[in-house]
C-alpha cells in the first residue's frame, strides 16, 4: 500500500495538482495580507496631538482633522487652569499611534469639588494655619489680632467677613480669615527675617511670631508664582521689636538678584495690592 502511495505521488497529474493547491494558497494569502494592511493601516503611524489647554466645548471641531478620537475619562479640579479646559492626555503630545486611536483625557471640573469647614477654633494659629493648607482652602495673610487672654489661639473663622460654622459645605480654594488672640499684655516679639522667601512661606513665619502680612508691594510685572521677598518693613532683627498681632510690609520681585545677604532694608511703601477674601 505504502508503495503504491510513493507511486502516486510520483505521478505528473499529482505534482501539477500540488502545483496548483500551493499557487491558488500563495494568491489568497497575498490577497488577504494586502487586505488587511490596507483595512488597518497596518505599518502607518501619526503623532498624538497635543490636547492641553483645548476647551471641552471645542474638542470635536479640534479632532476633526487630527485622524483620532477622544475620551473624557476623568476631571481634575486645578485652581490655576481654566475650568473645562485639558490639563493631561494619555498619550502623550507627538507619541506615535495608528490612526482613529482614541485619546483618553483629563479635564479641569467645571464646579471645584466641595468640603466640609474644618474646625479652627480654639487652636493655636500655626496648628489651623496648617490645617486650612490641607483642607485645600486659602489663608488670608492679613489675620486679624485682637486683645484677648488666650494669645495666638483662633478665635473665629471667617468667610467674606462672616463666621462659618464648623461642618458648613464650602468650595475647595476659598479663603479663610483667621481671628486670633493677641494676649492683654503689650507683649513684644521680634521680626523675623523673611529675604528670599514666597508669600506662602512668609505667611507660615510671620503666623509662628505672632504677626501678619500688611501691604504687600510687587516689581513690575507682577508675577506672584515666581516673586520672593527682598524688603521688609519694620526692619528684621531680635532687637527690632513690634507688639503682637504687628503687621508686616512686604516687598517681591522676580528677580532674585534684589534679595540682600544682609538683615538690613528701608521700609517705604509704594504700592498697595490688596488681598481679596
Amino acid at each position: 500500500m505504502l508503495k503504491g502511495i510513493f507511486q502516486f505521488i510520483k505521478t505528473k497529474a499529482f505534482l501539477k495538482n500540488l502545483g496548483i493547491y500551493l499557487a491558488v494558497m500563495l494568491v489568497l494569502f497575498l490577497i488577504i495580507t494586502f487586505w488587511l494592511n490596507s483595512t488597518t493601516k497596518h505599518g502607518e503611524a501619526i503623532k498624538v496631538p497635543d490636547f492641553n489647554g483645548v476647551k471641552i466645548t471645542d474638542l470635536d471641531k479640534f479632532v476633526e482633522d487630527k485622524n483620532v478620537r477622544y475620551l473624557v475619562i476623568d476631571s481634575i479640579y486645578d485652581v490655576k487652569a481654566p475650568a473645562g479646559t485639558v490639563v493631561k492626555q494619555e498619550p502623550e503630545p507627538n507619541a506615535e499611534v495608528k490612526e482613529n486611536r482614541i485619546i483618553f483625557l483629563y479635564v479641569t471640573s467645571i464646579l471645584p469639588p466641595s468640603i466640609e469647614m474644618p474646625k479652627l477654633i480654639d487652636r493655636s494659629l500655626r496648628q489651623a494655619t496648617s490645617m486650612v493648607t490641607s483642607y485645600g482652602l486659602k489663608l488670608n495673610p492679613k489675620i486679624k489680632f485682637v486683645p484677648d487672654q488666650c494669645a495666638n489661639c483662633v478665635l473665629d473663622q471667617l468667610v467674606k467677613g462672616k463666621h462659618i460654622e464648623p461642618g458648613e459645605v464650602i468650595e475647595k480654594g476659598t479663603v479663610i480669615t483667621l481671628v486670633v488672640g493677641k494676649g492683654l499684655s503689650e507683649e513684644e516679639v521680634g521680626v523675623p527675617c523673611l529675604f528670599g522667601l514666597t508669600k506662602k512661606e512668609a505667611l507660615q513665619s510671620l503666623a509662628e511670631a505672632s504677626l501678619s502680612i500688611g501691604v504687600i508691594t510687587y516689581d513690575e510685572p507682577k508675577d506672584s508664582s515666581s516673586s520672593v521677598i527682598y524688603r521688609q518693613s519694620p526692619a528684621c532683627g531680635k532687637d527690632n521689636l513690634v507688639n503682637l498681632g504687628a503687621t508686616v510690609d512686604l516687598y517681591f520681585t522676580s528677580d532674585k538678584s534684589k534679595v540682600p545677604a544682609s538683615a538690613s532694608n528701608s521700609g517705604e511703601t509704594t504700592k498697595e495690592t490688596e488681598f481679596d477674601e
